[in-house]
């Protein structure tokens, strides 16, 4: 029996009791719960999907720079949110990355281009000016449009490396548009729109685009008033002005003349930049057309053979068959040769057949 009780005790329930506790049998341990949930990008997704590329368009439409600067900003901030919250897969947020630095890089380079081109730096001016200009310019226009009259004004004549164009004639309102157009070849805007008229500089909604629009990409030199309707004592004036154009498009500069509208606002002369619109290409109207060259005729043969109707015949004929002449007289049997056409002074050539003509 001894033997029977040691076999037995290594059977599977051997021990079962000093297994068990008080409070049952020994479970599993439950598996710990998330220490936290899943982040929630949904606001973060639009950003990148939608909205930041909408407002990339606009501040390329738009030439704000601005809008520039605000898409840089919040793209930086937005790559940064999603780096450091793990947003999206690891594949996805090194696409997006790469997509948005490209994005930031085109837009950093409009911005610049747009704020050295429409919007230069500016220097200091005078506080006091600002409600000289509100009252000279109108109420709706900001100190950024008209940036440059102040700096004008504050800063003294404008000096450049191209010199400023003398008016033809003793003329203010012909030294005002040559000025402006000194301006324009400075590729300066704001100096531009200090020549303006102020009604027209109020009326637009940023008078820089404006007067960008206008003059494009075309770059101007040697302007000369070539015409001046009525006097200085007139408040208003049309100058022909011819100067030449090159429009970037390979062909180099060409000559256009402009009927300019000049209006006096309390003693000074502005440019309308409405009548900047009459430009009209000058053609070379001196250079004479070609003449045809005539080329020598060959003189006839002596020898030729010339045949008539000698029954009252008043015509000559190339040929014996000429069908002008009637049937009957055919083939003709008068005939002589053309050195000796002046033999027969009655006879005259045949219009059909067209022989050699008589020499004079």
């Amino acid at each position: 029996m001894s033997e029977g009780r040691g076999k037995y005790s290594t059977t599977p329930l051997y021990g079962l009791k000093n297994r068990r506790s008080g409070s049952g049998f020994n479970v599993p341990p439950e598996r710990p719960e998330r220490s936290r949930r899943r982040r929630n990008f949904t606001f973060l997704q639009v950003m990148l999907s939608a909205l930041l590329p909408l407002l990339f368009l606009v501040a390329l439409i738009t030439g704000y720079t601005e809008l520039h600067w605000a898409f840089l900003v919040l793209s930086l901030l937005s790559l940064l949110v999603m780096w450091l919250g793990k947003a999206f897969v690891p594949q996805a947020r090194t696409t997006m990355t790469l997509v948005y630095i490209a994005l930031m890089i085109v837009s950093l380079a409009a911005g610049l281009w747009f704020t050295r081109s429409i919007m230069p730096q500016t220097q200091g001016k005078d506080p006091g000016q600002d409600d000289l200009l509100t009252n000279l310019f109108g109420r709706n226009v900001t100190s950024r449009d008209v940036q440059g009259y102040t700096d004008q004004q504050s800063q003294g004549p404008l000096h450049s490396e191209t010199p400023v164009p003398t008016a033809s004639a003793s003329s203010e309102s012909e030294e005002r548009l040559l000025q402006f157009m000194n301006s324009w070849i400075n590729d300066d805007n704001n100096a531009m729109l200090s020549y303006c008229l102020p009604s027209w500089v109020s009326s637009q909604e940023n008078a820089q685009h404006a007067i960008f629009k206008i003059r494009g990409t075309s770059v101007p030199s040697d302007p000369v008033v070539i015409a001046n309707s009525g006097s200085d004592a007139d408040d208003s004036r049309t100058l022909t002005m011819e100067v030449k154009l090159d429009k970037q498009i390979g062909k180099g500069p060409q000559l256009y003349r402009y009927e300019v509208l000049m209006l006096r606002v309390n003693g000074t002369w502005y440019v309308d930049p409405a009548s900047l619109s009459s430009a009209t290409e000058v053609r070379d109207e001196t250079t004479p057309a070609p003449t045809p060259t005539l080329m020598p005729t060959e003189p006839p043969d002596q020898n030729k053979v010339l045949y008539y109707n000698p029954d009252g015949g008043s015509y000559y004929h190339a040929s014996d068959q000429c069908s002008k002449v009637s049937q009957k007289y055919l083939p003709l049997r008068g005939s002589f040769l053309y050195k000796d056409l002046d033999q027969y002074p009655d006879l005259k050539p045949c219009d059909k057949c067209n022989p050699p003509g008589r020499s004079n």
